[in-house]
């Protein structure tokens, strides 16, 4: 059974006292993401000042569209290997009661390969299923949404494999993760009022709670029989509990009342 009630009253027992290493990195993306638009900002404001006529515009416009391809390959390298890095990080807080350092999200990025292609990966195929049309995008995406989990738990399974884990844990709870994603609306509404500064509490409340949900649907898909522990591998040693089947409702820190 998919209980989002549950997810979500266990992350915020989970984050209490423990929001600082979040908080930085959150800040670090932040940081990460201005540092890898500054060549496309400049780019553009040379374009603006300059004011020489259509030749010059066309061969700013075409360096510009150059910039903007390398600009989206490394985005997509540098997205992929966060991806993966909080993933790890959360599956940890998940798993622990005490707080966790900087240092314990920097071990993610040993992960940057499998974080990388499997972007790559999951985007052409979100890509492809949408020029069906929308719906069935957005249907894949979240079918696609545990990859980034079983990765970094599982590091040794590979892209492709990673993706038929995820669609088979998440077959018949689509809805319930769309459902889920829908139900922070209205804090993301409200983080309109406060200039973003509710996203420091807002974003690892989410990522925390649907980090709930995928222990969930990894322990559901392994009882019914849907993946065995054989088809994921070995975790890594290096996280708590590898080894163990954990659900969300099992861990020392964050069992509902």
């Amino acid at each position: 059974m998919f209980d989002r009630k549950a997810y979500k009253q266990i992350a915020k027992k989970q984050l209490q006292g423990r929001y600082g290493t979040p908080i930085l990195i959150m800040l670090f993306t932040i940081g990460i993401m201005l540092v890898l638009n500054i060549p496309t900002f400049i780019q553009e404001g040379r374009m603006m000042a300059s004011g020489m006529e259509y030749m010059a515009i066309e061969s700013g416009f075409s360096s510009l569209m150059g910039i903007s391809f390398l600009m989206a390959f490394a985005s997509f390298f540098i997205i992929g290997v966060i991806e993966i890095a909080d993933a790890r990080f959360y599956i940890v807080m998940s798993r622990t009661t005490e707080k966790q350092t900087f240092s314990t999200y920097i071990k993610g990025f040993s992960l940057w390969l499998q974080g990388f292609l499997g972007m790559l990966w999951m985007m052409l195929w979100v890509f492809l299923w949408a020029l069906l049309f929308y719906i069935p995008g957005i249907v894949k995406a979240y079918a696609y949404s545990q990859m980034f989990y079983i990765m970094a738990e599982h590091p040794d399974v590979g892209v492709r494999k990673s993706m038929k884990l995820s669609m088979a844990i998440t077959k018949g709870y689509k809805g319930d993760l769309f459902v889920m994603s829908l139900s922070f609306l209205g804090w993301a509404f409200l983080n309109c009022f406060t200039f973003g500064i509710l996203s420091f509490w807002l974003v690892p409340y989410m990522e925390m709670s649907f980090t709930n949900a995928y222990h969930a649907l990894k322990a559901q898909a392994l009882k019914t029989g849907t993946v065995t522990a054989a088809d994921f591998g070995p975790a890594d040693p290096d996280l708590p509990g590898a080894g163990t089947t954990e659900t969300a409702d099992s861990t020392d820190n964050g069992s509902a009342e």
